[in-house]
């Protein structure tokens, strides 16, 4: 029997049993339709309210601020066929030293497909370039601008990845706002790497363990060297490190992470002290999944699962409302 080049190769592809790549049958669905635009967020002025929960960040927030005037941050609008009344703000990840809306665009694109939302993603300012609180204040700029379309907190769902769930979980902790939810997937919780899963997955998973005493390492970048004193309050800080943060009154929150991820214990510590405050927190595992793998390629196993549930979490929230 002679079969053309294309029927090889989809008969290969057929018979593909690595365990990331079992439904072949995705990557031949037809992705729905989105629409996108272009938008400009501009400087917005912090509230009192803001700075008065900024804790050791108030003054270096509020120099940001001034220092940011003329500020005008590209930003993306990803929008589903049938869009309903409420938005995603989607804070992309990348250690806060990489990435932006248009390298996110495929990640919004998914975000949007599954919640029937639009997606607003946005490029804020990057380390080393840029050092913290710098990121802290253009995420808070992107939500104000947010509001600014007359969506009000509780139409907005916060969604962000690794580092951006870090930012998300700061941003609310800046403006205790009652987001409609929250949606953080393998969030970036702490900065120690001191938890047993930072040396079970070492050779597994893609991150490296944090060193806030080397030069190349992304949370130096972000935050500077100090003293040891003042290294050791920087990374304890409930900004830095929301394991640490006061959580009550967070709104319904969606957690998901790969059970063979790094950062695997310490999401469960954080999910652990989030409920013990009554937090209202679903921890979603997946098993033998790495670090964000919600952003992989199309067939990789549980990609589909794991946006069919943040879609169905999103339903049912929006419900209560």
């Amino acid at each position: 029997m002679v079969t053309s080049s294309a029927d090889h190769t989809w008969h290969v592809l057929g018979q593909t049993c690595h365990e990331y790549w079992p439904d072949i049958a995705q990557l031949l669905r037809p992705p729905q339709h989105v629409s996108y635009e272009q938008l400009s967020i501009p400087a917005y002025p912090l509230s009192a309210q803001s700075l008065q929960s900024a804790g050791i960040w108030r003054g270096a927030l509020a120099r940001v601020a001034d220092a940011s005037a003329a500020m005008h941050m590209a930003a993306e609008r990803v929008v589903p066929a049938s869009a309903e009344s409420a938005v995603v703000l989607y804070v992309h990840g990348g250690a806060y030293t990489s990435g932006s809306a248009r390298q996110y665009r495929e990640v919004h694109a998914r975000m949007a497909r599954a919640t029937r939302l639009p997606v607003i993603g946005f490029s804020y300012r990057l380390a080393p370039a840029a050092q913290y609180p710098v990121q802290l204040y253009d995420a808070y700029c992107a939500y104000a601008h947010v509001r600014s379309m007359g969506y009000e907190d509780a139409q907005i769902v916060l969604a962000g990845d690794s580092a951006g769930g870090n930012l998300v979980l700061a941003l609310w902790q800046l403006v205790r706002m009652p987001a409609r939810a929250l949606v953080l997937l393998s969030p970036r919780v702490d900065v120690t790497s001191a938890r047993q899963s930072w040396s079970t997955f070492a050779g597994v998973d893609v991150l490296r363990a944090y060193a806030p005493d080397d030069s190349r390492s992304s949370i130096w970048q972000l935050l500077g060297h100090g003293t040891d004193e003042r290294a050791r309050q920087l990374l304890a800080d409930p900004f830095v490190a929301p394991v640490n943060a006061d959580l009550h009154g967070l709104p319904p929150t969606l957690v998901q992470a790969g059970s063979a991820e790094v950062m695997l214990d310490d999401i469960r510590e954080f999910v652990r002290r989030a409920r013990r405050q009554r937090a209202d927190v679903e921890l979603q595992l997946f098993d033998d999944m790495f670090h964000v793998f919600q952003a992989a390629l199309p067939g990789t196993r549980n990609l589909a699962a794991a946006w069919d549930a943040i879609g169905a979490f999103c339903s049912q929230v929006s419900r209560r409302v």
